[in-house]
């Protein structure tokens, strides 16, 4: 078995970079630059438990869009063979 980095004779020819010796407090600021809309708030949900996850927005164009398609259109079987697709039903009018 080999031992050792493998890529060790690259790495020599990449100089490593010089780090600059800050306070943690500094480095808190600097941070928070970054990221000015930031308010550091934890979200609770009813029951006090703070949420993990995506917060989910406004529904978008595409959205709506597969809404309406779902109201218009159902999944069925289209022929004797077991075959099923969407069919439009009807009394929804077309836009235009």
């Amino acid at each position: 078995m080999k031992k050792g980095d493998r890529n060790a004779s690259k790495l020599q020819e990449i100089p490593m970079r010089e780090y600059e010796k800050i306070t943690l407090q500094e480095r808190q600021e600097r941070h928070k630059a970054l990221h000015p809309n930031d308010d550091n708030i934890v979200k609770v949900n009813d029951n006090g438990e703070p949420v993990n996850g995506i917060t989910w927005n406004k529904a978008g164009k595409h959205t709506k869009k597969m809404d309406k398609f779902y109201k218009e259109h159902i999944y069925t079987f289209i022929d004797r063979d077991m075959n099923k697709a969407w069919v439009r039903v009807a009394g929804f009018e077309e836009e235009e």
